[in-house]
């Protein structure tokens, strides 16, 4: 392949064979033979079957696995410094069901999570390391992580009032308010 089409692939953070195909206008076959063979060589790197991508940073790669997903939970809030942990897992929210939850790639988990369309809101896309990725908000990351059961209340509560200048707990109450018995038990919580 040469540098033209390379090129033009790194503009994805995520592509499949049918977009090497199109790159090069070849037939899907050949496309899966370049694939193979830049794989063989260093230069590309196979996140799961038939997805590739130039990028090593699994944060870049994440959010572009699946369409539509955004970045959610301890990994969202590590993003916006809300905590110093650095989560080996990045949780994936997404309205399209996968067979497979959880693909490794570099030194992380990404692991999908399935939520209803009309929760699928409260994320924006931001540059990150000169690319375009999508992440929650801050108060959806919270309840995200709530929901999924990724994060207790407690550690909720503790983010939160830790990072109360950060926060708005009126947004917080709003995306709680869409799951199920989550509002009441976050407002016991933070105000009790």
């Amino acid at each position: 392949m040469n540098k033209s089409g390379i090129d033009a692939l790194k503009r994805y953070p995520v592509f499949g064979i049918k977009d090497i195909a199109n790159v090069l206008k070849k037939s899907r076959e050949y496309a899966s033979l370049v694939a193979y063979r830049l794989k063989k060589r260093g230069e590309l790197q196979e996140i799961e079957k038939g997805k590739y991508t130039f990028e090593s940073d699994p944060f870049v790669v994440a959010s572009w696995i699946v369409w539509p997903s955004y970045i959610s939970s301890w990994a969202a809030l590590n993003y916006y410094k809300m905590t110093e942990q650095l989560p080996f897992t990045i949780h994936i929210i997404s309205t399209r069901k996968r067979k497979k939850k959880t693909v490794y790639f570099g030194n992380a988990a990404i692991e999908f999570i399935k939520i209803r369309q009309s929760a699928f809101l409260g994320y924006r896309r931001v540059g990150y390391q000169g690319r375009g990725i999508f992440v929650a908000e801050k108060e959806k990351a919270v309840v995200d992580a709530l929901m999924a059961k990724k994060m207790s209340l407690p550690e909720a509560a503790e983010i939160i009032k830790e990072n109360r200048r950060k926060v708005s707990i009126r947004r917080l109450y709003c995306y709680a308010k869409n799951a199920r018995g989550l509002l009441k038990k976050l407002r016991r919580e933070l105000e009790g």
